[in-house]
């Protein structure tokens, strides 16, 4: 065979492979959730800034120490119907299966005025919630952090999703973690950010929201001191509060809530997600 012949062939072989080495590839964290998990999406292998959709819902992206990421939750309300994954530089979407979950329920007793609170006071929790997302839904744009979340100490008392009936009337669900803290403990963001919330709320007490970027942010309720203003910037471990039980609670404990794309998710499952922003520095204050 003609040695110019056999090394194009060798040559033809070898860019076959490296084009195949370099197909974009989607990995999801994890491959089977519940309602209210957040699910973190990983492009690995391309050049460019991916788009891509769950759901028909845009990803927003950011560049990762491995590629791109981005993190959406699992709607409260999902059936067990897959989640199609599906980006513009790679051929076949991603499925995320979804499983059913019973979330527990509970009973508590407070006072009167917190389980079936007035008219102005329902307009209050109203306003309040309205605030939190609405501050939550600040933390578009890049990551403002660069190393894993980390949550925060104490034993669970009260887990996300679970429903409570106060006083045998009102029920709502609980989207958050409660962790064990005793009064006047320091609370400290999990991330480095920037405050973009700082209210006294009716049933959530004095609340802090931290924006994060990457379309992520923490609040962290019934605080009995703020520590921080709006617009600081805040590194991980900052305190940005003491523990109480300002607003609807039995006892002292940090209420801690996430949010990202699409919704409140399970914090417990958050801290679990390998997010890792490709960021050269982060300004510290």
């Amino acid at each position: 065979m003609d040695p110019r012949l056999v090394a194009y062939l060798f040559i033809g072989v070898g860019l076959a492979f490296a084009s195949t080495a370099s197909a974009d590839t989607i990995t999801v964290d994890p491959p089977t959730a519940r309602p209210g998990d957040a699910v973190l999406v990983t492009v690995t292998g391309g050049q460019e800034m991916p788009k891509g959709t769950e759901n028909g819902h845009a990803l927003q992206f950011f560049r990762s120490k491995t590629g791109y990421q981005a993190v959406f939750a699992i709607p409260l309300d999902a059936t067990p119907e897959p989640i199609s994954i599906e980006v513009n530089s790679v051929a076949l979407p991603k499925l995320v299966q979804i499983r059913a979950v019973t979330f527990p329920d509970t009973n508590l007793i407070v006072e009167d005025e917190l389980a079936n609170p007035a008219k102005p006071d329902r307009d209050r929790i109203d306003a309040d919630n309205a605030a939190i997302l609405a501050a939550a839904a600040k933390a578009k744009g890049e990551p403002l952090f660069s190393s894993p979340f980390r949550r925060p100490p104490g034993e669970v008392t009260s887990v996300f999703g679970e429903w409570r009936t106060f006083n045998d009337g009102h029920r709502s669900q609980h989207l958050g973690l409660d962790l064990f803290a005793r009064e006047g403990a320091k609370v400290k963001a999990v991330n480095h950010g920037t405050v973009v919330l700082v209210r006294e709320c009716f049933l959530a007490g004095n609340v802090v929201v931290v924006s994060h970027g990457g379309g992520i942010a923490s609040a962290y309720y019934h605080l009995s001191q703020v520590s921080v203003a709006e617009g600081d910037a805040v590194v991980q471990g900052a305190t940005v509060g003491l523990a109480g039980h300002t607003g609807r609670t039995t006892g002292p404990h940090l209420h801690i809530s996430i949010a990202v794309p699409g919704g409140l998710v399970d914090p417990a499952g958050f801290f679990k997600r390998k997010l890792a922003p490709a960021l050269a520095e982060i300004t510290r204050r």
